[in-house]
């Protein structure tokens, strides 16, 4: 199977306006059924705290369904936790199919592959798309994995956008160090940016993970870009 990177762009382009991330993600679902090489499409939050992924909707049969009731610890899901991790998009088939996940969703259909393309932000995975195959068989080669990993990318683009990019617990000083601590800046380059104490910085870091109820920086960050999509 070909899939042209340009093409795939070009889809993802006509959603940009879009006001809400609800459109941007039924557009986005839209763009790869209109591909028409698997079975079913799922997008999915995901959180690195407790590698939790949690459904929000899906397109089968030309149809958009919600998929909130579904919430998973990816852990217990090897093929995707693989994907996430490695920022790669991943196609798998077979026994491991059977075994890891096909149970675990007790679908009519066996699974017979699994596609898993993760949505990325800065370098850290907000996202993922399941793509199901129970009826077609289709191979990948690496580089048409390697586009759909760039569609992964420039999904994600999509959610930093300005109307998006502040949170509405947060002042606005404590919205710009966490904006940079999502763009991986340290304390002492935040210091230079912001013309701020070291320990002033610290203090902003604090409150935002108080606020926010996170665990850590790492955690903060996470709840920042899972509140684009």
């Amino acid at each position: 199977m070909q899939i042209s990177s340009l093409a795939l762009e070009e889809k993802l382009a006509k959603c940009v306006h879009l006001q809400t991330q609800e459109e941007k993600i039924c557009h986005i679902l839209l763009a790869l059924d209109e591909l028409s090489f698997c079975e079913k499409i799922s997008f999915f939050r995901y959180s690195p705290i407790g590698y939790v992924g949690e459904g929000v909707a899906a397109m089968q049969d030309g149809q958009l369904q919600s998929i909130s009731y579904i919430r998973d610890d990816l852990r217990s899901l090897p093929i995707i936790k693989n994907a996430i991790e490695k920022r790669k998009t991943t196609f798998n088939e077979g026994k491991e199919i059977i075994t890891l996940i096909s149970s675990r969703y007790h679908r009519s259909e066996p699974l017979k592959a699994l596609l898993v393309i993760p949505i990325i932000v800065n370098n850290m995975t907000i996202a993922y798309i399941c793509c199901e195959f129970t009826k077609s068989s289709v191979r990948f080669n690496e580089q048409v994995l390697e586009q759909f990993t760039l569609f992964g990318r420039l999904t994600g683009e999509l959610f930093i956008q300005p109307h998006s990019s502040a949170h509405p617990k947060l002042s606005p000083r404590e919205n710009q160090v966490l904006r940079a601590l999502a763009n991986g800046l340290s304390t002492k380059e935040l210091t230079t940016l912001l013309s701020l104490s070291e320990a002033t910085i610290k203090q902003y870091i604090k409150s935002i993970l108080i606020k926010l109820g996170a665990k850590n920086r790492a955690h903060a960050v996470s709840i920042y870009l899972g509140q684009m999509i």
